[in-house]
C-alpha cells in the first residue's frame, strides 16, 4: 500500500471513531452485557477466574518452587501485577480475533465502519481489566507497598497494550474470516508466550544474552512496566531502549494490520 494511502486510512479511522463515538459506546456496552451481565454471576466469574489463577501460581511458585525465598517485594504483588497485564492482552486478543465474525450481521450495512469492531472488544475487555487493576491495587496496599506518583504510569502501559492489541486484532480478525484456524493458532501462541513473559519468573535469573532474546517479546516491556509503576516506582523512560523497541514493534503491527485489513475488507461480506 502507498504510504500516503496508509496514512489517509489511519486518519480516516480515527476520524470515524470520533464521528461514531456514540455507536462505539453502545456496541461496547452491548458486548460487555452479553458476556458478563447475562446472568447474576457473569461479571463475578470473569473477575474470579484471574484471581483463581493468581492464587494457583502463588501457591505453586510463591510457596512451592521458590520455597518461600524473599524478593524485593512480596511475591503475591509481583505475580498479580504481571499476570493482570498479560491476562488483559491474552483475553482481549482472543476475543478481538473473532470480532468481525461475531458481528457479521453488520457487514452489509453501507455506512458502517467495520474496522471499529476489534476496538469494541478491546474497550469491553478494558473495563474488566480496570476492575482487576483496582483489586490488584488493594492487594498491593494490603502488602505494605505505599502508592507513589508513578502509579499514574499504569494508564500509559494500558494505552501501550491497547494500541498493540488494535494493530494485532486488525490483522487476526480480518484473516479469521478466511482462515478460521487462526483463532486456534492465536491461542497456542498466547499460551507459549505466557511462559516467555516474566509473569511469575524474575528476569535476573537469566544471563543477559538470553534476556536480549526474551525482551523481543513486546509483552516483556508491558509486564515490567506494570511492576515499575505499581511496585518499584521507576519512570517509564528509565529503559528508553525498550520503550523505543516496543513502539517500533507496535507501529509495524499497526501498519501490517491496516494493510491486511484494507486488502481483505472488500471481501468480508462474501465470506461472513
Amino acid at each position: 500500500m502507498n504510504p500516503l494511502k496508509l496514512i489517509k486510512e489511519a486518519l480516516n479511522f480515527f476520524r470515524h471513531i470520533y464521528q461514531n463515538k456514540y455507536l462505539l459506546y453502545e456496541l461496547t456496552k452491548r458486548d460487555f452485557r452479553q458476556k458478563y451481565a447475562a446472568n447474576i454471576m457473569g461479571l463475578a466469574w470473569a473477575i474470579l477466574d484471574p484471581l483463581a489463577m493468581m492464587l494457583i501460581f502463588w501457591l505453586i511458585f510463591g510457596l512451592g518452587f521458590r520455597g518461600g525465598r524473599k524478593m524485593d517485594v512480596p511475591f503475591v504483588t509481583y505475580l498479580i501485577s504481571g499476570l493482570s497485564a498479560y491476562m488483559y492482552f491474552q483475553g482481549t486478543l482472543s476475543q478481538a480475533t473473532g470480532s468481525i465474525k461475531s458481528y457479521s450481521f453488520l457487514l452489509k450495512k453501507v455506512n458502517f465502519r467495520v474496522s471499529i469492531l476489534p476496538l469494541v472488544k478491546i474497550l469491553s475487555e478494558l473495563f474488566l481489566h480496570l476492575i482487576v487493576i483496582m483489586i490488584a491495587v488493594v492487594i498491593i496496599l494490603f502488602n505494605g507497598i505505599l502508592p507513589t506518583v508513578y502509579w499514574i504510569q499504569i494508564f500509559y502501559y494500558i494505552f501501550c497494550t491497547s494500541v498493540l492489541l488494535l494493530g494485532l486484532s486488525w490483522f487476526t480478525s480480518s484473516v479469521n474470516l478466511f482462515f478460521p484456524d487462526i483463532s486456534n493458532i492465536v491461542n497456542i501462541v498466547l499460551r507459549f508466550f505466557f511462559y516467555l513473559t516474566p509473569v511469575f519468573w524474575d528476569p535476573s535469573i537469566f544471563p543477559k544474552k538470553y534476556l536480549m532474546i526474551l525482551a523481543l517479546n513486546p509483552m516483556y516491556y508491558i509486564v515490567l512496566g506494570y511492576r515499575d509503576s505499581l511496585l518499584y516506582g521507576r519512570p517509564f523512560w528509565h529503559q528508553w531502549q525498550m520503550t523505543l523497541y516496543f513502539w517500533c514493534f507496535t507501529l509495524i503491527a499497526l501498519i501490517v494490520g491496516i494493510v491486511v485489513f484494507s486488502r481483505l475488507k472488500p471481501h468480508f461480506a462474501d465470506v461472513a
